[in-house]
């Protein structure tokens, strides 16, 4: 690699740094099944998560996950209902830089 492109990677790198840009974790969660026209949800309702487990919002920015979205789909099995769709992300990182 030249010096110029150890340079130009060096730069990239420190800007991405800089920007705040780091290895994240993302998990998508769902809460039950409701009729349509239930109500919404709340801070209460629980939502099931691969990586973060069964916690409700409050609970999962105590354990340090952020909601970066979250949106209606539809649920059917037999059925018509809607299940909310959580998309969170995690951004912890540990002191060694790895990501948790």
């Amino acid at each position: 690699m030249t010096t110029r492109k150890a340079s130009i990677a060096a730069a990239l790198v420190a800007a991405l740094a800089a920007a705040g840009v780091s290895a994240a974790r993302v998990d998508i969660c769902y809460s039950e099944a409701t009729a349509p026209n239930a109500a919404p949800p709340t801070s209460a309702t629980v939502f099931v998560c691969p990586q973060a487990g069964s916690r409700s919002v409050a609970q999962l920015a105590a354990a340090g996950w952020r909601v970066i979205k979250m949106m209606p789909v539809t649920a059917g099995s037999g059925g018509f209902g809607v299940q909310q769709q959580l998309l969170i992300g995690d951004d912890t990182l540990f002191a060694s830089g790895f990501d948790a």
